[in-house]
């Protein structure tokens, strides 16, 4: 392997790093989104719950269910963006 050939390598190896380094942040950047998100919801979910104490009104599952769900949604991207994280750590191993 020629001086030259070394270089393009280097130069492909790093350019690779560097992409790698770009999409783990930005899968980064969605986990906080998506975290950022759940404690929106739960925030909602305790307001909820809140006025429903205030007003002596009943509490059940109902009354949480859609915020609950939309915080499970949430819990499932996360998961998903983080296994898409550590194929890329893994790919750049």
């Amino acid at each position: 392997m020629g001086l030259m050939d070394k270089i393009k390598e280097s130069a492909k190896n790093t350019d690779e790093k560097a992409g790698d380094y770009i999409d783990k942040s930005k899968i980064d950047s969605k986990i906080r989104d998506e975290q950022r998100a759940i404690e929106k919801l739960t925030a909602e979910l305790g307001a909820k719950a809140l006025g429903a104490l205030k007003n002596s009104e009943e509490i059940n599952a109902d009354l949480f269910k859609e915020i609950y769900e939309k915080i499970l949604a949430c819990e499932d991207r996360i998961k998903s963006f983080e296994e898409e994280k550590a194929a890329i750590v893994a790919k750049s191993a």
